[in-house]
């Protein structure tokens, strides 16, 4: 049996470990894998794997294969949800509390801070708080095109949990924190530590879960007046922080789940 592990180049030097003990665990089951640089090559030219371990971020990429009736993980419904913060919106209205979205206008004219991100950006990069015309140009500019969205900005900065699920279920949930930014990424220089989900923070993901199926992914969560709202979706999800702070091995507990999946 044989499977795919997909990614980007710009994705790959920071993934290395994730690929090295994903790769080692599905050995272990006798499941060979294969790393795929998508960016290097043409979709059409790769042989017809027994499933797919999509890190790309690109949803094309999960369903070109899910045509074929190849199992990926994660869906191409997760992939391009997830790294799409305004359809995530869209998608969890009324299902989860979210932090409002703005028009320009709206947020030009509210008098307070307000956010600006990316659609499509991840690991906290292209997310800026705006407080003045200059700011707000300033960080339109370094959207460099890509779509973005204006959002009302939460009270309680430099907070907030990620909830890493397997296979539909919470594995472990974290707690990043920053003293000098409002943006807590572990990536960007936060501190994390394992924290315990209150019953309705574990209500939200599970409604979360509910309508959108994840094989491995993160749930994110800032805070408003001390209670979580929900923030985004990570789908390639990184894996150092949970490693550095815990003795959970997940990224073995996802091959497991992958061995379990592909070989019924």
């Amino acid at each position: 049996m044989k499977g795919y592990i997909i990614y980007n180049t710009e994705d790959l030097t920071k993934n290395k470990r994730f690929i090295k003990f994903i790769t080692e665990t599905l050995n272990e089951y006798n499941i060979d894998v294969e790393l795929v640089i998508i960016d290097r090559v043409e979709l059409a030219e790769l042989e017809n794997p027994d499933f797919v371990i999509n890190r790309s971020r690109n949803a094309d990429v999960s369903r070109y294969f899910e045509g074929k009736n190849i199992r990926v993980f994660n869906s191409g419904k997760i992939t391009e949800i997830a790294n799409d913060k305004r359809k995530s919106y869209e998608y969890l209205e009324g299902i989860v509390p979210f932090m409002p979205l703005m028009s320009e206008e709206e947020a030009e004219s509210s008098g307070k801070p307000y956010i600006i991100k990316s659609c499509n950006g991840h690991g906290g990069t292209q997310v800026f708080m705006v407080e003045n015309f200059r700011q707000k140009n300033e960080a339109i500019n370094e959207m460099k095109g890509n779509d973005f969205i204006f959002q009302k900005c939460c009270s309680d900065l430099g907070r907030d949990v990620r909830v890493y699920v397997i296979g539909n279920e919470i594995v472990q949930a974290m707690e990043r924190t920053s003293a000098e930014s409002f943006k807590s990424n572990y990536s960007l220089g936060g501190k994390a530590e394992p924290y315990t989900l209150k019953d309705y923070e574990i209500s939200m993901v599970k409604k979360i879960l509910n309508v959108l199926p994840m094989d491995y992914a993160g749930i994110d969560f800032i805070f408003h007046k001390g209670k979580a709202v929900f923030n985004e979706i990570e789908d390639a999800v990184g894996a150092r922080m949970i490693y550095e702070n815990t003795d959970i091995h997940i990224v073995k507990l996802f091959a497991e789940y992958i061995a379990r999946k592909v070989r019924k």
